[in-house]
């Protein structure tokens, strides 16, 4: 898993460049649980977009995937798709984007409903939710090492 980290961060690491203040390019990087169980990578492809994959561990393996996307629409709307390892794809809207925050939401969906990232110094938050907070997790993580 080393070696596929590696391998998506090499286009995080080589852009170095400035984006425009509602960009989401804050959130590019390699994300982890203190307790290792928990892994998420988002890369900054440029141009408005983000691509990304997480994956939960269990006893020394996978449990849980997904690929995941951000991407602007036409209509400067970020849309979050995620493609869970054993579920249908989703796709949800921002309804709210910051400096180092953003929420997406879809309420037609069962679970999550909602979907919010926070970036605050070395750490990212991530909860899911179902609208208006209820029934939320929440996952912190720091930089990869």
């Amino acid at each position: 898993m080393r070696i596929l980290t590696a391998l998506l961060l090499i286009p995080v690491l080589a852009s170095g460049g400035e984006t425009a203040q509602d960009s989401l390019n804050w959130l590019a990087g390699c994300w982890v649980t203190a307790d290792k169980s928990s892994q998420e990578v988002w890369v900054d492809e440029g141009d408005d977009s983000l691509i990304g994959f997480a994956v939960a561990l269990g006893a020394e393996e996978v449990v849980f995937y997904e690929v995941l996307s951000i991407r602007r629409n036409a209509d400067s709307v970020w849309t979050y798709s995620a493609h869970p390892s054993g579920q249908a794809p989703a796709s949800f809207m921002a309804v709210e984007t910051g400096h180092s925050n953003v929420v997406f939401a879809n309420p037609d969906h069962d679970y999550p409903q909602e979907i919010s990232y926070r970036r605050n110094s070395g750490r990212l938050s991530a909860t899911i939710s179902l609208r208006g907070g209820a029934n939320a997790k929440s996952f912190d993580k720091i930089a990869c090492e």
